[in-house]
């Protein structure tokens, strides 16, 4: 069950992150745009394998892969002040929560 709130976490960051990334400058949407968003759907992605897998553990790894991807492509986009302090904080906030979940899931299956 674990599993289903995190996919629902980053669809719920997705939809929140959209806007956000919409507003970056034209030269980046299908540069830092594309990659971000990809990124998250990539994660998404890992999480419904692994919960239709029998061996999540190569899946959730991948998604935790993405995730420390996710965190440096928003850094970026923070450093080239692409998005204001406040909406990275937000931002923050919410790949901490969902490094979280997948951390606990991750030890969970480590744990089987």
């Amino acid at each position: 069950m674990q599993n289903l709130i995190l996919y629902q976490k980053l669809y719920d960051f997705l939809l929140y992150l959209y806007p956000v990334i919409g507003r970056y400058p034209k030269h980046e949407k299908f540069t830092l745009q594309t990659q971000t968003k990809n990124c998250i759907i990539d994660m998404q992605r890992c999480i419904v394998k692994a919960n239709k897998s029998s061996t999540k553990k190569n899946q959730l790894y991948e998604a935790d892969v993405l995730l420390e991807e996710l965190k440096m492509l928003v850094r970026l986009a923070n450093d080239l002040h692409y998005i204001n302090q406040h909406t990275y904080g937000v931002i923050c906030e919410k790949i901490t929560e969902i490094g979280a979940l997948l951390g606990g899931l991750i030890k969970f299956v480590q744990g089987k």
